[in-house]
């Protein structure tokens, strides 16, 4: 009689259920790429060296500001041979240099988004720099050999981007306030920060960070170079600063004479950007605060769109 040995039934394995938010960890990971290099701490110290410098000039001008505002003596003079028109907006003028309220907003407003020019152009050459490392470093290929799915691996570098963005907001911004709230105080005066304009400044200053670090993301992902796209984005954000207005206004006074002309500058994402922060006009022909919203938010949401297309097609072999 022979006995036969049966094999003992295969187990199977258990499945595990996926714990966590999906795609937390391709998030983590772009984050860590930052941080595991010196660009993100050398930013950091730039944008806070900024800050500092931004808010010495501001208040600066912000205490001179008010102390003429607060001078009770001064009268308006007009000067001699100006017309009416000439002496209406020379009162005006007066008045408005001379209008404490305004001045307490107007110098809330600058002191409490201090380091926003420097400060936005660090996120935007941040933003650039997630994408074109990948391929600056050769690291592509294994990012996206590792997670095929590149919708997702683009998804997350956005959301570090993104956070980064925020991180550097939040910064600047709790030192502008610390400062801020010191200076009025020591001044007497109020902070002005339950005024409209100057939340407006504040909320769209963040606005203004997410999306340039959206914008230089986009950017980053048409070059194939990482220097010629770091060079191209700082092309187009302080050109468009420093010479942005001046462009309109020759335009304005040698081929098109009209005031829409200088309106119309807001198509450039620099300018969209000061006037949508600014808690006032910028110039007096400024398109509205909204106008530089939509169009800033439109550059960031196209360069957005098409780094994600270039992303999901771009040969990595």
């Amino acid at each position: 009689m022979s006995a036969t040995l049966q094999a003992p039934p295969a187990t199977t394995r258990p499945v595990i259920a996926h714990v966590g938010i999906p795609g937390l960890r391709l998030v983590r990971s772009e984050i860590r790429k930052i941080t595991t290099t010196n660009a993100w701490w050398l930013f950091g110290i730039a944008a806070l060296v900024f800050t500092g410098l931004a808010l010495f000039i501001n208040m600066s001008e912000a205490a001179q500001h008010l102390d003429r505002a607060r001078d009770t003596t001064a009268v308006f003079r007009p000067g001699r041979g100006l017309g009416a028109a000439e002496i209406a907006a020379a009162r005006a003028e007066f008045a408005q240099l001379h209008d404490l309220h305004l001045q307490s907003v107007n110098a809330a407003g600058n002191i409490f988004t201090s380091g926003q020019f420097f400060g936005l152009l660090l996120v935007m050459l941040l933003g650039t720099l997630v994408i074109t490392n990948e391929f600056q470093y050769q690291t592509a290929t294994a990012t996206f050999l590792t997670t095929p799915q590149r919708t997702r691996v683009v998804f997350g570098k956005l959301v570090a981007v993104l956070g980064l963005g925020f991180v550097f907001w939040l910064v600047s911004r709790a030192v502008s306030f610390a400062a801020g709230l010191i200076f009025f105080d020591n001044l007497g005066l109020t902070n002005s920060l339950g005024e409209w304009p100057v939340q407006r400044a504040i909320i769209f200053n963040l606005v203004a960070y997410l999306l340039w670090a959206l914008l230089g993301f986009g950017l980053g992902t048409l070059m194939n170079s990482q220097i010629g796209a770091v060079v191209t984005s700082m092309i187009i954000y302080l050109g468009g600063f420093v010479g942005g207005i001046g462009v309109f206004n020759l335009i304005r006074n040698f081929l098109i004479h009209g005031d829409w002309v200088l309106t119309s500058a807001v198509v450039m994402p620099s300018i969209a950007s000061q006037v949508m922060v600014s808690p006032e006009k910028m110039y007096p022909q400024a398109a509205p605060w909204w106008v530089g919203v939509l169009v800033l938010t439109g550059w960031s949401l196209v360069a957005g769109a098409i780094g994600i297309v270039i992303n999901r097609r771009r040969d990595i072999a």
